[in-house]
């Protein structure tokens, strides 16, 4: 319950308007069903007809007065949940900003957006069908009692025998609806998942004629969230037919000992109406609260899956600022291990490299060449050891002003569907247009940039789709080249590129890394025979290191990755 108040804090001024305007609401429900008594007595009993003009304006004043209370307590209501919604998904996405990448190893992509906008959207429920429902229907329930207690206490009391079940009746059935909630959101999540890898593996699905194999387990999946949801409908559906059920047997008890109390003259028809009115009308808000209990526990399974991301801990960030490199960078022992598997993928690594220095690293595929790239700019931290920056371990630098002082450009290229400028100067948000073309210009981009339909300021689509690979790959060295760090890592940054385009990157890249540290991973002979010294990395171990002459001559792993090597 802690939870609920913490949640809906920020809005408690809505709350406690839309509270005032659901007493009144409240208050006119009991006053009509305190009417039903002077509505039979005086006119229907006593045959004052002349009366009837005056109570049919009253009962339309009162229903019109009551619709406009409840246009704006239903307002308030929804106004705060549409608050909730927008305020919870901008915390959990900039949340998610700042955790480690070592998380999305452990959930999908799919699952962290079914958390964000499916998750999310239950909460909105709280507002719309427990507070607005528990503001409104909890002082309808207590004044109709106080007028059914007033016209007859001893039915009332017997009606209220009834209520110990249903509250016993909704809890169970809740229990199980917030069991069965959490099963439905986590099918939703698998469901979301399935539809991400859909979308994102376009290509290879219909390369491989793969459509039907997809279609089927996205509808198996599917069909398991179907299941999973008619549990849920089906508790609350028996929920609301308990409720109706125990209703009929009230009504029954109250006609049949109302009925026989009126026929004794124990009490007039008037009184009977007044109460039948009150008992009635007392029901149909009891279900509402049973279904807003319901609502209540999908709400906190919905809160549980949140809080597992609002829960995880944010990337660690030192708090020594440093700009530039001085000395260099050097690798202490370093193991590394992914959270999910145990099994190292770098060993015992110790490596020296000096400020302006070009380093390359070669390996065969799975040696850990990239993850020793990825480790410098902290998307993971060494298992065993420690990484320094002119003798500061990178674990004590800010994180913000460690990354700015890397650019990478690697094999996997992560463009946004945005305008080719916005691309390019998302490492320099200060960078004027001419700065961004001059970056073009470098990376040999402007000749196809200004065949685009509206030039730099083209649309280029989610992970730059509307682009080649290659001009993605020269967009994403432009970016590199306008941020002008003084650490590049170069993770098969020329890949995508024709031989021409090779040719006239690779002059660019050898400007740019001139009198910079340089990372170079690469499949291209050309790309690394030039490097200072080549790092041979081979089962997570560095096996040799030196220039590519000194390597060729000892005839070992090197010269056997070269013959496989582009030239």
């Amino acid at each position: 319950m802690m939870k609920i108040i913490e949640i809906t804090r920020p809005y408690w001024k809505r709350l406690f308007w839309g509270m005032v305007l659901g007493l009144m609401v409240s208050g006119i429900t009991g006053a009509i069903a305190w009417l039903a008594k002077h509505i039979v007595d005086t006119v229907l009993v006593d045959k004052k007809y002349e009366y009837f003009k005056l109570i049919a304006l009253g009962i339309f004043v009162l229903f019109t007065f009551k619709g406009l209370l409840q246009f704006g307590y239903a307002y308030l209501m929804k106004s705060s949940a549409m608050k909730l919604v927008r305020d919870t998904q901008n915390k959990l996405h900039n949340h998610i900003l700042y955790i480690p990448v070592s998380y999305f190893h452990q959930e999908s992509s799919g699952i962290v957006m079914s958390r964000v906008i499916n998750d999310v959207r239950v909460l909105s429920s709280l507002f719309t069908e427990v507070i607005q429902t528990a503001i409104v229907q909890l002082p309808t329930v207590i004044i109709l009692l106080g007028v059914a207690f007033y016209r007859k206490w001893d039915l009332t009391l017997i009606t209220l025998l009834l209520f110990p079940f249903i509250a016993h009746s909704t809890k169970k059935f809740g229990r199980g609806v917030k069991k069965r909630s959490m099963e439905v959101q986590k099918k939703l999540s698998y469901l979301t998942h399935r539809l991400s890898e859909t979308i994102i593996g376009a290509k290879v699905i219909k390369v491989f004629n793969r459509e039907a194999y997809r279609g089927k387990k996205f509808t198996e999946e599917n069909q398991r969230f179907y299941r999973e949801n008619m549990k849920v409908v089906r508790l609350k559906e028996a929920t609301k037919l308990l409720i109706d059920v125990i209703t009929g047997v009230a009504i029954g008890l109250i006609l049949w000992y109302g009925g026989s109390q009126v026929m004794n003259g124990a009490m007039t028809s008037g009184d009977f109406a007044s109460f039948l009115a009150a008992t009635y009308m007392i029901f149909a808000p009891v279900k509402k609260l049973g279904e807003a209990y319901t609502f209540l526990q999908e709400i906190k399974s919905a809160i549980e899956r949140i809080e597992t991301v609002l829960h995880t801990e944010p990337e660690h960030a030192g708090r020594i600022e440093i700009r530039d490199i001085k000395e260099g960078i050097r690798y202490e022992d370093v193991s590394f291990a992914y959270a999910s598997n145990n099994t190292p993928v770098l060993k015992n690594i110790n490596l020296d490299i000096r400020a302006g220095e070009v380093i390359a690293i070669v390996g065969p595929s799975g040696a850990g060449k990239t993850t020793v790239a990825d480790l410098l700019p902290r998307f993971y931290d060494p298992t065993e050891g420690s990484i320094k920056i002119d003798g500061i371990d990178i674990k004590e630098i800010e994180l913000k002003s460690l990354r700015n002082l890397i650019g990478i450009v690697s094999q996997d290229i992560i463009l946004f569907n945005d305008t080719v400028t916005e691309n390019i100067a998302f490492g320099n948000q200060q960078a004027t247009p001419d700065e961004v073309k001059k970056a073009a210009g470098m990376a040999y981009v402007t000749e196809f940039i200004e065949k685009l339909p509206d030039g730099y300021n083209t649309v280029i689509g989610e992970r730059g789709l509307k682009l080649s690979g290659g001009q993605r790959q020269r967009i994403a060295i432009a970016r590199a080249i306008l941020k002008n760090p003084p650490l590049l890592i170069l993770d098969e940054a020329t890949s995508s590129l024709d031989t021409v385009s090779e040719a006239l990157v690779q002059k660019a890249l050898e400007g740019l890394m001139e009198n910079r540290t340089t990372l170079v991973i690469a499949h291209r002979l050309s790309t690394i025979k030039n490097a200072d010294r080549i790092v041979v990395l081979e089962n997570g171990k560095i096996s040799d290191i030196g220039t590519h002459e000194e390597l060729i001559s000892r005839g070992d792993t090197y010269s056997r990755l070269c013959s496989g090597l582009i030239i």
